[in-house]
């Protein structure tokens, strides 16, 4: 008999049981592979209410954990409209960051977060067969693909000229012909050069790839499909949160590129970390207009004053310090601020072209300014996040770690100067973090909660040791606590759950 232990390291290998007959597909409409179509069609069929019941009993009959992700990462892929790449898109979005949060949480909710993505690609499903422009199905692929040695150029092309049937056909025949490296080498540019809807394409992109090296590369033609339709959207003129393309800070940083990387020391791609820098830098980004601290993160690099690694540390201080600053209207876009830096930042350490990289950090700096500058000045109140003091504590951490989530809603400074304060020494930052992915796996109502929480432990590692806790105390301003109500689909996994043996 499979324990949870089983099912959530997957370490089965049995094939499909069905309990349910396979839906219907019609011939237009793009079929998966024969090992997984079966599942994604009784994920789509299955009522809402009924998904968890279904889920654990497709775990119960052999179906891995990593059948089940991958199966639901499809279903998104396939039933919900990649145009414009958010709303009911989040459910694909979110496949990353259910996974990270699973691996990361206490064992006794580890398997929350992929009931939790089930239930929230049902409600996807349900809107978009609502959406005004009908009911999305992902179509076959039409016309006839380039060549293997013709698919690079011809994807380039067709990215640079908003041309989708031709980036679709493209991206297929180069996924066909060359591994997952080289078909995000050439995405990982045309991800970070659109900020429109708040910093999805940068998003979708990350969240793609890493996805893609959980569930296997073999999956991968239907999502690239969908990917590069996403990146594809608005085209170059439509307004979204106040910019069109030609408005946003890419094509000065592409001449920039051209006119300053050549310029640059063999040590601008240092990690190493450096405090005045950094301090100086995030100053800059939240004084100055995008393409001033663009210029300035330019200038300082070409002097060798400054290396990657404290414009990095920068970059996610004034992220962080965005979502501190935000209020009403505003802070949607700034956690999105923390989830397109923690995209962007994943780029740029798998890019392996020196010069995509140098373009992803001054885009990096720039979308943080793009997102600042869209918000209304009176959304955004007085504060830097270099200013942030920790609050004085006394006791066990086990009762600070309680004080910190006690006080959530309260007075969320203060909280945040508490988990400032726990977050200076590795095990307070482990202790605080551990609650958090407790309350938050079994008590998410929203998907941002789920992304957000992932971009901080993926990101907090990266920031030089002295930065660490003022990027953690961020946490603060979004995250579940125990005063949260544990919503009605996490009560039926739990419930559902019960039946698979400890």
């Amino acid at each position: 008999m499979l324990s949870r232990r089983d099912v959530f390291h997957g370490l089965l290998a049995s094939p499909l049981l069905l309990a349910r007959g396979e839906a219907e597909v019609t011939p237009d409409v793009v079929r998966f592979r024969p090992e997984i179509e079966p599942l994604v069609s009784l994920i789509e069929n299955t009522p809402r209410e009924k998904c968890a019941e279904m889920a654990v009993d497709q775990m119960r009959r052999g179906v891995s954990y990593r059948r089940m992700l991958a199966a639901l990462f499809l279903a998104g892929v396939r039933n919900v409209n990649p145009r414009p790449p958010g709303f009911a898109l989040h459910c694909v979005f979110v496949i990353h960051s259910a996974h990270l949060i699973s691996l990361e949480a206490p064992a006794d909710v580890r398997m929350l977060p992929l009931f939790y993505a089930l239930d929230d690609f049902k409600a996807a499903q349900e809107r978009d067969a609502k959406a005004s422009g009908g009911d999305y199905t992902m179509r076959g692929l039409q016309g006839t693909l380039p060549t293997a040695e013709k698919a690079g150029p011809e994807l380039a092309a067709a990215m640079e000229a908003w041309d989708l049937e031709r980036a679709e056909r493209a991206v297929v025949a180069l996924a066909r012909g060359r591994g997952a490296g080289d078909v995000f080498a050439a995405l990982w540019r045309y991800g970070a050069r659109d900020y429109r809807n708040i910093g999805h394409k940068a998003i979708y992109t990350a969240n793609a790839c890493r996805t893609l090296q959980t569930i296997g590369w073999q999956h991968a033609e239907p999502v690239l499909r969908s990917l590069v339709s996403s990146l594809l959207d608005f085209g170059r003129q439509q307004q979204m949160n106040g910019y069109a393309l030609d408005d946003q800070c890419y094509s000065a940083n592409v001449k920039r590129l051209r006119e300053s990387f050549g310029k640059l020391g063999d040590a601008w791609g240092s990690d190493d970390a450096d405090s005045g820098a950094t301090r100086a830098i995030a100053a800059v980004i939240h004084d100055a207009s995008p393409d001033e601290a663009c210029a300035e993160i330019t200038a300082r690099m070409v002097k060798n004053k400054i290396s990657a690694g404290a414009v990095w540390d920068a970059i996610h201080l004034a992220s962080a310090e965005l979502r501190m600053r935000a209020r009403g209207a505003a802070s949607l876009a700034s956690i999105h601020s923390m989830t397109s830096t923690n995209a962007l930042r994943y780029a740029y350490q798998s890019a392996p072209d020196p010069q995509t990289r140098f373009l992803l950090l001054l885009q990096a700096a720039g979308w943080v300014g793009q997102f600042k500058t869209a918000a209304r000045p009176e959304t955004l109140r007085a504060f830097r996040i270099t200013d942030l003091e920790a609050a004085s504590r006394q006791g066990a951490r086990d009762r600070d770690v309680a004080e910190v989530f006690a006080g959530l809603r309260k007075d969320t400074d203060e909280t945040a100067a508490r988990v400032f304060g726990l977050a200076g020494d590795p095990a307070g930052r482990q202790a605080f973090f551990a609650s958090a992915l407790r309350f938050t796996a079994s008590r998410v109502s929203e998907v941002h909660y789920y992304k957000f929480l992932a971009a901080l432990i993926e990101d907090t590692p990266l920031v030089s040791a002295e930065w660490q806790p003022y990027f953690t105390a961020a946490a603060a301003y979004y995250v579940k606590g125990p005063a949260d109500p544990e919503p009605p689909s996490m009560k039926r996994a739990r419930e559902a759950l019960r039946s698979l043996p400890s």
